[in-house]
Parts: C-alpha cells; structure tokens; sequence
C-alpha cells in the first residue's frame, strides 16, 4: 500500500487527520523524521470512541509503527516539541 502523510512533520502541538480502518482490515502507522527519531519522542495513537478518544499505542524511536485493526477510526497526535526536533506520522491506508 501506499505511505500518506497523516500528520506533517513539525515541532507545534497537532492531530493527524482521521484514520480509518475497516472491518477486518488492518492500516500500519509510523513516525517519520528527517533526521532520525530522538528516543525521549513519543506519540499516541488514540482509537475515536462515543466518549474521550482511547490511546491504543505510542509511536517511539524503538517502535516506530505499529498496526491498526479495524473497524475503528485513529488519531495521532503530537505534543509541542522542544528544540529543533520535527516529526510527523504516516499510514500504509
């Protein structure tokens, strides 16, 4: 499948664009970096649900994707950054 940029690369406080995954589908995400990814960089994955989103996994240095089975709808997001650090996600949907 092809890689789409969920969430652009950057340092500001942001939430990638919705992820859908069907029944008995599965989408990869993964964090993304110009120049390699810091360990102390992390961020969750959350599963939209009727009340406050769910966090599902965290996207790191040592897990830099992981697998969404669906149905479901996904977020990733991103806290403001220190320094000159800019990261992003992607998806395989």
């Amino acid at each position: 499948m092809p890689q789409t940029t969920i969430l652009a690369a950057g340092s500001t406080a942001a939430t990638s664009s919705d992820v859908t995954v069907a029944a008995g589908e599965a989408v990869s995400v993964g964090i993304f970096s110009a120049a390699g990814i810091p360990a102390d960089i992390a961020l969750p994955v959350y599963m939209d649900t009727p009340s406050l989103d769910a966090q599902v996994g965290v996207l790191t240095a040592n897990v830099p994707a992981i697998v969404l089975s669906g149905p479901g709808v996904f977020r990733v997001r991103r806290e403001a950054l220190a320094g000159s650090v800019s990261v992003g996600a992607f998806s395989d949907a």
